[in-house]
C-alpha cells in the first residue's frame, strides 16, 4: 500500500508522455503547401467567374484535398481564385484568407513559418514564381490553357523543400503532351 502513490505517479508519468510523443511527431511533420492556379474562368475581366469545367476542377480539387488536414487556405481576391478555394475551405470548415500577389517573396516568407497543409490559389503568372521562392527553381508562368498542375512543396523544419506535381482531373491536353513527351520532368526537385 506504501507504494500506492508511486504507482499513480508512474502511472500520471506515462500518460503524460504518451499524450506528448504525437505532439512531438507532428512538430517534426514536413510543412506542405498546396499550390494551385485558379480554374477555367469564363472570360478575362476582373470579376470573371468559373467555367461549368472550372466549377467541376474547383470541386475535384475538393476530392484530392479530402483527406489532408488542410490548415489554412490562401487566395487571390479575384472571383477566380476564390470560388476555386472555397469547396476545400468549406470542407474543411475553414475561412478563405486573400493575399496580395505582388509581393509573392513576402508570401513565401510567411508561409515557410506556418504549419501543416496549406492551399494556396493563384493565377498562371504568380502559382509557379512562388514556387520559385519557395524552391529556388526558374518556373515560367503557366500557359494560358494550363489549369491542372498540382505544385506540392514539402518544406521539412531544417528548410530543405521538394517538389511533387500532381494532376487535377480534366486532364489538360497541353499538360497530358508535356507529361507524356516527357518536357516536364518535375517529379522530384530538391532544394
Amino acid at each position: 500500500m506504501r507504494n500506492q502513490p508511486a504507482h499513480h505517479l508512474l502511472a500520471i508519468l506515462v500518460l503524460v508522455l504518451s499524450t506528448a510523443l504525437p505532439i512531438t511527431a507532428a512538430a517534426d511533420a514536413p510543412l506542405e503547401l498546396i499550390l494551385v492556379r485558379h480554374a477555367e474562368k469564363v472570360d478575362k475581366s476582373a470579376g470573371s467567374g468559373l467555367t461549368t469545367l472550372g466549377e467541376h476542377r474547383a470541386n475535384n480539387l475538393a476530392r484530392l484535398l479530402q483527406d489532408d488536414a488542410i490548415t489554412h487556405v490562401f487566395s487571390t481576391p479575384y472571383n477566380r481564385t476564390l470560388l476555386t478555394a472555397k469547396p476545400v475551405a468549406d470542407h474543411h470548415h475553414l475561412p478563405v484568407i486573400e493575399y496580395d500577389a505582388s509581393n509573392l517573396s513576402e508570401l513565401a516568407e510567411k508561409l515557410r513559418d506556418m504549419e501543416g497543409v496549406v492551399l494556396v490559389v493563384g493565377h498562371s503568372n504568380t502559382t509557379p514564381i512562388l514556387a520559385n521562392h519557395l524552391l529556388g527553381t526558374d518556373f515560367t508562368v503557366l500557359d494560358d490553357h494550363i489549369y491542372d498542375q498540382v505544385f506540392v512543396v514539402s518544406i521539412s523544419r531544417n528548410g530543405d523543400a521538394t517538389l511533387n506535381m500532381l494532376y487535377t482531373e480534366p486532364s489538360n491536353a497541353i499538360s497530358f503532351l508535356q507529361r507524356s513527351s516527357n518536357l516536364v520532368n518535375m517529379k522530384s526537385i530538391k532544394r
